[in-house]
């Protein structure tokens, strides 16, 4: 688990950080949603659970794409503080491994619940790589202190998931049974961050390489 794995022979292949690749990316299709059209950029980006089959790209676009600005500024926000510091811990190969594995868990997830549940709304957003980020972090950097909005005084990563992981699976109910609005794809909250503790557990134990 050396933090120099993106070193490619002498040449790194992201010269700037993984990370910071990413949150480019996302600030790119973000920059597009203003100025392409905006049926267009939900039916070529976005994630379609009837038409991923048929545009299988959408597995992966769909986490970079934000389309409205304070859904892009958290996100973005959120995967800086976090996911620089994740790809410190692991570099930026590992890194990779986690966002991108947790993202797609979290599409995955979220297509097999639009079948379920008859729901087949696109769905958008890093929101369930980051999951797995802060997953991954909890469970190889159990230190990590953060501030949750309105508690005053700083609580640990572990705690801090395990109140996400349990209003997502709240609201993950109610919405499903029609008690209140949806528009958030909880489920892919929940798979990603699953995928990114499993993840983080096997890192800690030694039983996966970054």
């Amino acid at each position: 688990m050396e933090p120099d794995h993106y070193v490619y022979g002498k040449r790194k292949i992201f010269p700037y950080g993984a990370n910071n690749a990413i949150l480019f990316l996302c600030l790119i299709f973000f920059f597009l949603s203003i100025f392409l059209p905006y049926y267009l950029i939900l039916d070529l980006f976005a994630l379609h659970p009837l038409e991923f089959l048929e545009k299988p790209w959408q597995l992966i676009t769909s986490i970079f794409l934000h389309v409205e600005f304070w859904h892009f500024f958290i996100n973005c926000f959120v995967l800086l503080f976090f996911g620089t510091e994740l790809e410190r811990l692991l570099g930026s190969k590992g890194y990779l491994k986690v966002f991108l594995a947790s993202g797609l868990a979290g599409n995955a997830g979220y297509i097999a619940y639009a079948y379920a549940t008859g729901s087949f709304i696109p769905a958008l957003g890093a929101s369930g790589a980051i999951f797995g980020i802060m997953g991954c972090l909890a469970m190889i950097a159990p230190h990590i202190k953060i501030i949750i909005f309105p508690i005053p005084i700083p609580i640990s990563i572990g705690l801090a998931i395990l109140i996400f992981a349990l209003y997502d699976f709240s609201m993950l109910m109610l919405s499903t049974a029609h008690l209140t609005g949806g528009g958030v794809a909880y489920i892919a909250h929940l798979t990603g961050l699953a995928t990114g503790v499993l993840i983080g557990d096997r890192l800690r134990f030694g039983r996966l390489y970054a």
